[in-house]
């Protein structure tokens, strides 16, 4: 199984502080709401309480188990994606099977030169995880290639 790259884990970070600067906009306006309506103050701990969790787990620990335990491979007929930390989920795609790659990118992913890519089958579809630009290119061009080679009636 292939390893993320070692970019994956600033940019999951990066995006999940743009998160974390939205919740705390929200629950700044739940805190003026607090003292405005004169509701109980211990509202306003629950809602550090709250932030202090969001920045614990979705910004040092998230980032750090996903790339820890998600890997992906691509074989000769199949792709295998294997991710999850308490229960574990590995989907294959027959390339076979595949009917279309997409290959998506935002600005955040193109400062640490990373892209998305989803293979789609008839009934689901496979998200990879961040890969680097250049590998998600080979990867759906290698996946285009195979889809174009195939020749049956199904």
């Amino acid at each position: 199984m292939i390893e993320l790259n070692e970019r994956v884990r600033p940019y999951m970070t990066v995006k999940a502080l743009l998160v974390w600067v939205t919740s705390i906009l929200i629950f700044s306006a739940a805190g003026f709401a607090v003292h405005f309506f004169s509701w109980p103050v211990w509202l306003y701990y629950i809602f550090i309480a709250l932030l202090v969790l969001e920045l614990a787990g979705f910004i040092f620990l998230r980032p750090w188990i996903y790339t820890k335990v998600t890997s992906y491979e691509l074989l000769e007929d199949r792709i295998i994606v294997r991710q999850g930390f308490f229960t574990v989920k590995t989907q294959m795609i027959p390339l076979k099977r595949a009917q279309g790659v997409e290959f998506k990118t935002g600005p955040l992913s193109r400062k640490y030169d990373l892209a998305g890519l989803r293979i789609k089958t008839a009934g689901i579809g496979i998200d990879m995880p961040p890969l680097q630009t250049d590998e998600a290119r080979t990867l759906k061009t290698a996946v285009i290639d195979i889809v174009k080679e195939e020749n049956t009636d199904v």
